[in-house]
């Protein structure tokens, strides 16, 4: 079992996730992509809500989840679902098993970065099987603000490690790229390890290098992050549903001129070759990635 954020829930949640489902960029694009034949896996499925989207379309499909609490409680209302305990990295079925799998969220909380649950899906992925993941990105507007934010905590006592040191005072956590093995950006930069945000070359680099082959690579959940870095003013939260503003119409507008200049996440469909590929250069050929709606 490789280490990995164990993610909280609400299960009262459940059904305002599902409803958002009908307008959520990654499970409008797992319809599109899903193989229809066998069973679908969705690895790290939370309270289940897109295991009930996917079942409500005609998908076989089953989820797993490490919180063990959250399927409890989740079960307890819904005993249908087809959910259980389980962990990503370590899948209990035999390989080549499912005929497509959705991960939204999840292969960023692993610390030592995503190559052991990669590695995992791509074994249980039969071959020419679909995988669809999405990890929040490390886009421009990101990388502007922690640059900025990086330089001003420099001239912040609070947080400069030589004023802390001479005040006696213990040395704060920064999680900075390439310190105490962290391979990617790191959110929080200061405090516990949560997740990676990832550019668009990281991302795909991961997925080439796991086996498989990039079907569509593209920017999501575009409102999402304008709320995420610029708040309510631009875009309204109400139940994880994410209402824009005028303002944040006219913000999404004008940085949807630069790929993946504000989303919060991006998205891969993925799919794992039918034959054996040789993939000992395959970070090197961005050519072959599609980029773009």
């Amino acid at each position: 079992m490789a280490e990995s954020v164990v993610f909280d829930w609400d299960t009262a949640e459940f059904d305002a996730l599902l409803a958002n489902c009908g307008k959520d960029d990654t499970a409008q694009i797992a319809l599109q992509f899903l193989p229809r034949d066998g069973v679908i896996l969705e690895a790290g499925c939370g309270p289940g809500h897109v295991v009930r989207y996917l079942m409500d379309h005609e998908f076989r499909v089953e989820g797993i989840e490490l919180n063990k609490t959250v399927v409890d409680k989740v079960l307890e209302i819904h005993p249908d679902l087809p959910i259980r305990v389980g962990d990503v990295s370590e899948i209990s079925v035999p390989d080549e098993y499912y005929s497509g799998l959705v991960s939204f969220g999840v292969i960023e909380h692993f610390p030592l970065g995503l190559e052991v649950p990669l590695k995992e899906h791509f074994r249980i992925l039969r071959p020419g099987g679909v995988a669809i993941f999405s990890v929040p990105s490390f886009n421009l507007v990101r990388r502007i603000k922690n640059a900025y934010f990086s330089a001003r905590d420099l001239f912040n006592p609070r947080l400069n490690p030589l004023v802390r040191r001479v005040a006696g005072k213990k040395r704060l956590q920064r999680n900075a790229r390439g310190s105490g093995g962290f391979r990617y950006h790191v959110n929080p930069r200061i405090g516990d390890f949560f997740e990676y945000w990832l550019t668009a070359s990281e991302f795909e680099k991961e997925i080439l290098r796991a086996g498989f082959e990039i079907e569509k690579s593209v920017p999501t959940h575009h409102f999402v992050g304008i709320w995420y870095d610029f708040g309510n003013w631009w875009v309204v939260n109400e139940n994880r549903a994410f209402a824009p503003k005028l303002p944040g119409r006219l913000l999404d507008k004008f940085l949807k001129r630069m790929p993946f200049a504000h989303n919060h996440m991006h998205t891969i469909v993925a799919v794992r070759p039918t034959a054996h590929v040789d993939r000992t250069d395959s970070a090197s050929k961005p050519a072959s990635v599609q980029v773009g709606p």
